[in-house]
């Protein structure tokens, strides 16, 4: 039965939503010189839409779990029950979401259905945190009920808690201020940082475990969306601070570095930057303004024969009957590609 209670927490969760990304928008702004200026008004529009959505779809689901449970534990003064119920609904999700995001990354049908409508937005910002298709909001969900119904983890409060967090880490990690970029990482090469709370675990975090984690700094692409972002942080495994004097500051773009064809973390990203090779870029946001930009749209698939450094890696699509490109067809046109440029340097 719907419940005062639920509906209370359907509320407050909207508006912990609402107070929480404005907030961190303005801290991102005033404080770190974030610039979100550079934001398709198409894109807005879209992830308001998607985010109504999303909220619509979670709190049906919320309200579902909470009638699925019948084990519920309402104590909120019992300060240890709640805690272990936080912590450890907290790592469930973690690692529920974390493989659920990885199988959408590798195969193209749950891709395309599930997960694409997030990373239409290549550029992001603390709106992209909630736009989700509705069967990803529901799939994501499911992570909720494992906790509580399979391992006990079901003080309420502890719940209601991993709920606001998640939602909390959600906007951090999309608000583009330094300590969140990994994540934008992550919408700029699909198959890397694909794990919740990755960016604050440290060295022992799951992307890091299984060796999906990446630094911005590894990826040339980064420098060329988030460039002043980029400039202005520094991470590694030995350092970590923000460079103050970089805030705010407009950065030249590294021309070198591959913009209109979709790149991934791979040997291709330890070529010679000076390689005439790699076509320039113009518009350092053009792969978010580019809507025939196929990482955007569709997940890519590495060749299992390795190309020639001087040929870009190339995206596969799905295409139907005589528009479909095979892997096969596309390594003969890069070999073939490959003969006729040294048969024009000799």
């Amino acid at each position: 039965q719907f419940t005062v209670e639920f509906a209370l927490f359907a509320t407050a969760y909207w508006f912990f939503y609402l107070v929480v990304a404005a907030a961190v928008s303005a801290i991102a702004v005033i404080k770190f010189k974030v610039d979100y200026t550079n934001l398709e008004i198409s894109q807005l529009r879209r992830e308001i839409f998607l985010t109504l959505e999303g909220y619509t779809t979670n709190a049906v689901c919320y309200f579902i779990i909470i009638q699925f449970i019948s084990s519920w534990r309402y104590e909120f003064t019992d300060v240890k029950d709640v805690a272990i119920s936080y912590i450890g609904n907290s790592l469930v999700f973690c690692v529920w979401f974390y493989f659920s995001h990885r199988l959408w990354h590798s195969n193209r049908f749950l891709y395309r259905y599930v997960h694409s409508h997030h990373h239409e937005s290549v550029i992001v910002c603390p709106l992209t945190s909630l736009s989700n298709a509705w069967i990803e909001s529901v799939w994501v969900s499911t992570g909720y009920v494992i906790g509580p119904y399979f391992f006990g983890f079901s003080n309420i409060w502890g719940w209601y808690m991993v709920t606001l967090s998640i939602i909390f880490e959600a906007i951090i990690g999309h608000s583009r201020i330094p300590y969140s970029l990994e994540h934008a990482t992550h919408h700029a090469v699909y198959n890397k940082n694909m794990g919740f709370f990755s960016y604050r675990m440290g060295r022992i975090s799951i992307d890091k475990l299984l060796n999906t984690w990446s630094y911005k700094s590894e990826v040339p692409r980064m420098r060329k969306l988030y460039r002043r972002e980029v400039m202005s942080y520094v991470w590694n495994d030995n350092e970590h601070k923000v460079n103050w004097d970089m805030l705010g500051k407009d950065v030249d773009c590294d021309e070198d570095i591959e913009c209109g064809i979709p790149t991934m973390v791979s040997e291709l990203d330890e070529r010679d930057s000076s390689d005439s090779s790699i076509p320039s870029c113009l518009d350092c946001n053009c792969l978010a303004q580019n809507k025939e930009v196929l990482s955007c749209q569709e997940p890519m698939e590495e060749e299992s024969t390795p190309l020639n450094n001087d040929i870009p890696l190339i995206s596969l699509s799905s295409g139907k009957g005589k528009n479909r490109r095979h892997p096969a067809f596309l390594r003969l046109v890069s070999k073939s590609l490959q003969k006729i440029k040294i048969s024009k340097r000799k």
